[in-house]
C-alpha cells in the first residue's frame, strides 16, 4: 500500500499464533503492542494462509505475561483454533479508535510527501518501522530508501490531513 487507507479498507493489525489450550484460544502477535483496536465485540477479518477471509468477533483478549491471547466467538475447540494459526488479523480503518490531537496511526502516514526545511522534495513515506526506542519513517527517494527517526529534532512538522511532512535529515547521523 503506497497511500493511507480509505475508511472502508482493511488494515493488518497482527498475526495469529498457535492455539493455546483446548477451548479455542490463540496467541495473538499484534504489529503494535499498544493497539487499542482489538477489544471484545470488535469484528475482525481473519485472512487465512490460503487467502480465505473470515469475519470473526473478538470474545475476549487477555495478556498472559508472555503475550496476548485472543478468543473468537464461535471458535470453541482447539481444532477450530488450529485452522486459524498463521492468519493475518485485519480491521477496517473506519473502526479504529479515535485519536487525541497530534496522534496518528502508522498506516495514515504512508504516501505523505516529505520535504526538507528548505522546501526540497525528498520523496514519500513508504512505511513506518516500529523500533523499541522510537518509530522511524521510511521515505522512498529517487536514490533509494531513507530511514529517519520520528523525533522532534528530525520531524519538524507532520500534517497528516494535508499529507505533508518537513524533516531535517542533517540532525540525524546514521
Amino acid at each position: 500500500m503506497n497511500r493511507a487507507p480509505e475508511s472502508s479498507e482493511w488494515v493488518a493489525l497482527g498475526v495469529l499464533g498457535k492455539a493455546r489450550g483446548l477451548k479455542g484460544d490463540l496467541w495473538f502477535r499484534p504489529y503494535n503492542e499498544a493497539t487499542e483496536a482489538v477489544v471484545p465485540g470488535a469484528v475482525l477479518r481473519v485472512v487465512l494462509r490460503d487467502g480465505v477471509k473470515r469475519a470473526l468477533t473478538v470474545e475476549a483478549l487477555s495478556d498472559q505475561g508472555g503475550g496476548l491471547v485472543i478468543q473468537f466467538a464461535g471458535v470453541e475447540a482447539r481444532e477450530a483454533a488450529e485452522a486459524l494459526t498463521g492468519a493475518t488479523v485485519e480491521l477496517q480503518r473506519k473502526d479504529f479508535p479515535p485519536l487525541e490531537e497530534g496522534e496518528y496511526y502508522h498506516c495514515d502516514l504512508v504516501g505523505i510527501r516529505v520535504s526538507d526545511a528548505a522546501g526540497k522534495a525528498l520523496g514519500t513515506v513508504a512505511r513506518v518501522e516500529a523500533y523499541p526506542t522510537c518509530d522511524a519513517l521510511v521515505i522512498a527517494t529517487a536514490e533509494g530508501e531513507l530511514e529517519l527517526p520520528i523525533t522532534d529534532a528530525v520531524v519538524l512538522s507532520l500534517d497528516v490531513a494535508g499529507r505533508t511532512a518537513v524533516v531535517d535529515p542533517s540532525s540525524f547521523e546514521d
